[in-house]
């Protein structure tokens, strides 16, 4: 009999195999870090073709830049973590404010009163999103995409279309005040990293939200009430929301009704760009503070280029569509490794 043409042992099975896992266990690790590299190649590439980018001064401005829609993105990565998505924070962030002013202007409300009243009505708009969505079964993408245009029109008729003014000196600090020499609303989006790490990591919430994006029928049956679950993590943007809308009229000295805008579009290309999949159960807070990072980074290097604001909301849409497309590839890979993990345990 010839030997030659024999297996040699389990030794040729494993030198055939081995080099699949360690191909899996590189692409898992890119797929890990990849919002940091992505942040850091941004970086390097700015440094490069603008040296002064890297002074310290310069990313304490990116940071601020990007405090408003770090704290949107953190919200939204958690609603996309859970399989839905919300359209709305933009112009319910407009609401908030424009409320707020006119509590505080017409009504002569104390400007910390006046706060509360921005935060309850994101929260409001966050109550209602999540039981329509949670107990009504309407589709995330209509309610949120109806409640952008209330908010907006609602936001409109309340200003008669104008800015408002007349905030107190003192509350233009939580926009632009500094502590320790950093922009005071880094410190907050700091404190919204603590809060949602504890809420991801050691709460039901955040593990449910988890298990409901990736199957929601298994969550169902393991005895959790996922339209509960579905209506707190709307809450819990809407907070974020109005936390949000507190930074941005702060930074402004004013509410304007149309500034939300966009907004939207920002917090979900931070949020994919940060490693959420819209496809539900997976995603990070932190990703999507980084995937802000990006964002501001991009946006600083067009504002250093001369680049027109209009021209860079085409350039935040096309971002958005690289990211999505980069999440799909992303489901597409884990998809085959779990192919092939599954052949070679057969």
């Amino acid at each position: 009999m010839n030997t030659a043409l024999e297996p040699k042992g389990p030794s040729a099975m494993q030198h055939k195999t081995s080099s699949t896992p360690r191909s899996a266990e590189i692409w898992k690790v890119v797929e890990s870090f990849g919002p940091v590299i992505l942040l850091v190649a941004v970086v390097v590439i700015i440094t490069m073709i603008k040296p002064s980018f890297i002074l310290p001064a310069n990313f304490l401005t990116v940071g601020l830049q990007a405090s408003v829609n770090a704290v949107l993105a953190v919200g939204m990565t958690l609603v996309i973590v859970s399989g839905g998505i919300d359209l709305s924070v933009g112009t319910m962030m407009s609401l908030a404010m424009v409320v707020m002013a006119l509590c505080t202007n017409n009504f002569n409300v104390p400007m910390y009163v006046g706060m509360m009243i921005c935060v309850l009505v994101a929260l409001i708009g966050g109550l209602i999103n999540g039981l329509l969505i949670a107990y009504a079964n309407i589709p995330a993408f209509i309610t949120t995409l109806g409640m952008l245009g209330i908010a907006q029109g609602l936001a409109l008729k309340l200003s008669g279309g104008y800015s408002m003014y007349g905030f107190p000196d003192w509350y233009s600090f939580i926009g632009n005040g500094e502590l320790v020499k950093i922009p005071f609303p880094i410190w907050l989006v700091v404190g919204v990293l603590l809060v949602s790490f504890y809420l991801f990591n050691y709460r039901r919430l955040g593990r449910y939200a988890y298990g409901i994006g990736a199957s929601e029928e298994s969550v169902r049956r393991a005895g959790v009430d996922v339209r509960l679950v579905k209506l707190k993590v709307y809450l819990f943007s809407g907070c974020l929301v109005g936390l949000a809308a507190l930074i941005l009229s702060s930074r402004i000295n004013s509410a304007h009704p149309g500034i939300g805008v966009g907004y939207e579009l920002d917090a979900i290309a931070a949020a994919v760009i940060g490693g959420a999949s819209l496809a539900g159960g997976r995603g990070t807070f932190f990703g999507g503070v980084i995937g802000a990072g990006v964002m501001a980074s991009i946006r600083f290097a067009l504002n250093l280029a001369g680049i027109e604001p209009f021209l860079q909301q085409v350039f935040v849409g096309v971002v958005l569509i690289c990211a999505v497309y980069l999440d799909q590839v992303r489901i597409r890979q884990e998809e085959y490794w779990s192919k092939v993990r599954a052949r070679q345990e057969y």
